[in-house]
């Protein structure tokens, strides 16, 4: 028992956080508390929001106070205490590269993804993923989705997938590898041919997987035991078939618990039910122009504080300089 509650039948607190002042703008990003200490604009930021948040307390006649959760980063104000954790651990990072193909993803890829957009175009929709190094850099990772069914991934060299619908329950899938500017070099094509990129391995003669669902995906218990690999499966490629087909031919949307970090998906869901009732209204749907194909995806560093449309414009078109490897 506290010494404040000694005694005291029913001592009052608070739980959760309370709402940042404005002038409190620092953020711990990727470093921990004790790290961000020893900052002086973060350490002055924190203890006079501290000394505030305890003076209000103390004011308000409680027994036990709290620092309010003000060493946390700023959006846990206010927001409820079951969905900060899941924004901020890797295993609900929204482009999964942080937990489905950790261990072989490079280390930019492993800090948690925090901020989410999407921003429709002529063509389709860019996707923004971007992450806060603590410096006052975002790193942004901008994927483009060509209507219908297209989409270009920000890696090197980069990718492409195409799902083709083939019925109701099943989809076809094409993967190729390219650079925007150049032939791919045998270093490109490395960690393809070792079965350790998006392409799976393919029973010979066919268009299906080696590993597939009927095998358990040739899961590597010890490779996963060992943390080298958060499933045991090689490659990307049967990573996400992995994921994809066990979630059946058809998933029931409706018994999904969406998170923060599902603000991407459901802004991607909503923009393809517009289209849909776009198409039934007989308007003019993205995609149809092929000059508008001419784009890229791309990776790039922006100012903490610059909007996401506004930094990705520099990038996104076919005429813009390619940014650096």
């Amino acid at each position: 028992m506290f010494n404040a509650s000694l005694n005291k039948i029913l001592p009052t607190t608070i739980t959760g956080s309370l709402p940042r002042p404005s002038w409190y703008t620092e953020n711990l990003g990727i470093k921990s508390f004790l790290d961000a200490m020893v900052t002086s604009r973060f350490r002055e930021q924190y203890v006079d929001a501290l000394s505030v948040y305890l003076r209000e307390q103390e004011v308000a006649g409680l027994d036990i106070v709290t620092d309010g959760d003000c060493r946390f980063d700023q959006d846990v104000g206010g927001q409820s205490w079951t969905s900060y954790p899941p924004h901020h651990m890797s295993g609900f990072d929204a482009t999964h590269l942080t937990f489905l193909h950790g261990g072989e993803n490079d280390a930019s890829r492993r800090i948690v993804a925090s901020l989410y957009e999407v921003i429709p175009t002529d063509f389709g929709f860019v996707v923004g993923t971007g992450r806060d190094r603590g410096d006052g850099t975002i790193m942004w990772n901008m994927n483009v989705m060509l209507s219908p069914f297209h989409k270009i991934i920000s890696s090197v060299p980069h990718a492409v997938h195409v799902w083709v619908p083939i019925d109701d329950e099943n989809t076809m899938l094409y993967s190729v590898d390219f650079h925007p500017s150049r032939p791919l070099t045998e270093q490109d094509l490395a960690r393809s041919k070792a079965g350790l990129g998006i392409h799976t391995e393919n029973v010979p003669g066919t268009d299906h997987a080696v590993r597939s669902r009927a095998n358990d995906y040739l899961i590597d218990r010890a490779l996963q035991a060992s943390g080298k690999s958060y499933t045991g499966m090689m490659g990307f490629g049967t990573q996400d078939c992995a994921i994809q087909e066990s979630m059946g031919p058809i998933a029931d949307r409706a018994c999904e618990h969406l998170l923060a970090s599902d603000a991407a998906i459901v802004k991607i869901r909503r923009l393809l039910l517009q289209t849909l009732k776009d198409h039934a209204a007989g308007k003019p749907l993205p995609g149809m122009n092929p000059a508008n194909y001419r784009v890229r995806s791309g990776r790039f560093e922006a100012k903490k504080g610059i909007p996401f449309a506004d930094a990705m414009a520099g990038y996104v078109r076919l005429d813009t300089p390619i940014a650096a490897e």
